[in-house]
């Protein structure tokens, strides 16, 4: 987790004395997650008012799906939390969890916050851009989301993550589909395709507006492809090659 207070700029946390010793990190990270969501809900129960084992238990709920709940703990840890503390890890898993009830402006609202501390503290956030284009997306403000998710492609291929740059770079051109500019989006879905060989979706999407431009024959083509040439992410001919 990462905290900082406001004005400061600290990367201090507040003070926790449940986390004592490693087991739950340990079975976190052994996915056990059921059994590590019964650990917090003990030390939650002998430690009700540290912020911090509110905020862990909340991450643990959005890994299992259990969205409400986790936008609950998250609250709690806010509200125990120094008033000039925030968290950009419970900006960002809260935003995560607010999708996932698919209240996307208030995870929109989280995400932003998340972003702007990033900037503040010299830190690229291209995970969370991605995140809140797809919230954009969801409602429809499609300029906002290609500004973010070109963003995001622009700081993943500045850090060589090839697999960030590929991800936020295809939502970019599907996007630019619904802003009515195909041409662009064709461009850049190659692009990605070339960079991509064993995307399925790259394919799909291409055959998809070929499809509706009347271009039947190159949309079998990719559609072809897609169906018969890749193989849950790989390529069959010349190797594996990762999505």
């Amino acid at each position: 987790m990462f905290g900082v207070f406001v004005g400061a700029l600290s990367s201090m946390s507040p003070p926790s004395t449940a986390l004592e010793t490693p087991t739950d990190e340990l079975q976190i990270r052994a996915r056990d997650l059921e059994t590590a969501l019964n650990l917090f809900d003990e030390i939650v129960a002998s430690t009700p008012s540290d912020p911090i084992v509110y905020e862990r238990r909340g991450q643990i709920l959005v890994d299992l799906k259990r969205f409400t709940e986790a936008i609950a703990d998250f609250n709690k840890s806010t509200e125990l939390s120094p008033a000039n503390y925030v968290s950009l890890g419970l900006l960002a898993n809260r935003g995560l969890a607010f999708e996932g009830v698919a209240d996307w402006r208030a995870a929109i609202r989280d995400y932003t916050k998340a972003v702007d501390l990033g900037r503040e503290i010299g830190a690229s956030e291209p995970y969370i851009l991605n995140s809140r284009g797809n919230c954009y997306a969801s409602i429809g403000e499609y300029d906002k989301a290609l500004e973010d998710y070109t963003e995001s492609a622009n700081v993943f291929s500045g850090m060589r993550n090839i697999s960030g740059t590929i991800y936020s770079s295809s939502n970019a051109a599907l996007v630019r589909v619904q802003l009515g500019d195909e041409e662009t989006a064709i461009t850049e879905l190659k692009k990605v395709a070339r960079r991509a060989p064993g995307s399925i979706d790259m394919r799909a999407a291409l055959a998809a507006i070929y499809w509706g431009r009347g271009e039947e024959t190159i949309a079998e083509e990719y559609w072809g492809w897609a169906c018969d040439k890749i193989n849950s992410g790989q390529v069959t001919e010349n190797g594996p090659v990762l999505d």
